[in-house]
């Protein structure tokens, strides 16, 4: 995430808001699936290279194919990323005191504020849909219904943050001149505001992991909520959809009024959505 909210007066000039500086959930998600691609390339001969190599602070050196690469995020991510909704956690977690939701996916690991790992935000459907196999369908199926329980606004856009947070701030308002670190400036961009683009990644998610049975009820569903998305298209006079709003929907006047790629993720939306219902429609032909 960008550098936002730099105020002398509020005491936050040079200091990141949202640094996500750890193993951030997406990040890991899109590195799978281009090590995956990368060595179904290379095994059937489109790609010249088997892997890469790296020389260690201590002189040694390390090499790694595709497919070990592969393979290694796959057996790490689970372990490292998921809290489970009830009894113990994995051992590879490092900070059980951080807890503070279960039933989530981390938001990153290894950042320099160990609670910034512990934040539910809505950046890992990013990594469900472009890595579906580094998840375990139940998990995956509990931390979305958290997701839409607890980040998916009334309005068009996602939580950027666990309204539980004590970093929450629901309203961006960045011409807020204020002594208040934690909105003077916008600091708060990235911190509760109700960004667009995440949603069609939460929805496509929810499309790559509901079963069969209920595929149906999931489209309608889907469907349904975007008919706020369709209202807003047809009545802008941008026929757009906004960067963000703010808490609950609500309008905010900081926000670019249209971007491409609030429009764009809902079309991949769609898009999935078409495909699906026409798989469907040949299965029972």
């Amino acid at each position: 995430m960008d550098k936002m909210g730099s105020s002398e007066r509020a005491g936050t000039k040079g200091r990141p808001a949202s640094p996500r500086d750890g193993s951030a959930v997406e990040l890991v998600g899109l590195s799978k699936a281009t090590v995956r691609w990368l060595a179904e390339l290379n095994k059937k001969g489109d790609y010249p290279y088997a892997g890469v190599s790296r020389t260690c602070q201590d002189g040694t050196r390390v090499s790694w194919t595709y497919e070990e690469w592969n393979a290694k995020i796959q057996a790490s991510f689970e372990p490292h990323f998921w809290i489970p909704l009830a009894g113990p956690l994995a051992p590879e977690e490092t900070r059980p005191d951080l807890v503070n939701r279960r039933g989530i996916y981390k938001d990153s690991y290894g950042a320099s504020q160990p609670w910034f790992d512990y934040q539910l935000r809505c950046n890992y459907p990013i990594a469900m849909v472009v890595a579906p196999e580094l998840f375990t369908p139940a998990n995956a199926l509990t931390a979305l219904a958290l997701t839409e329980a607890t980040l998916l606004s009334p309005g068009m856009g996602i939580r950027t943050l666990d309204p539980g947070d004590w970093s929450y701030r629901g309203d961006y308002c960045n011409d807020n001149d204020s002594d208040d670190p934690t909105v003077a400036h916008g600091f708060n961009y990235h911190n509760g505001p109700e960004w667009l683009w995440p949603v069609g990644f939460y929805l496509r998610a929810r499309l790559q992991f509901t079963s069969p049975a209920t595929r149906s009820a999931t489209i309608a569903d889907i469907r349904s909520y975007l008919a706020r998305h369709f209202v807003h298209l047809t009545t802008s006079p941008w026929r757009g959809l906004p960067e963000l709003t703010n808490k609950e929907g609500k309008e905010c006047p900081g926000s670019c009024q249209t971007q491409a790629w609030s429009g764009s993720t809902i079309l991949e939306v769609l898009n999935d959505v078409t495909r699906l219902e026409s798989v469907d429609s040949q299965q029972h032909q």
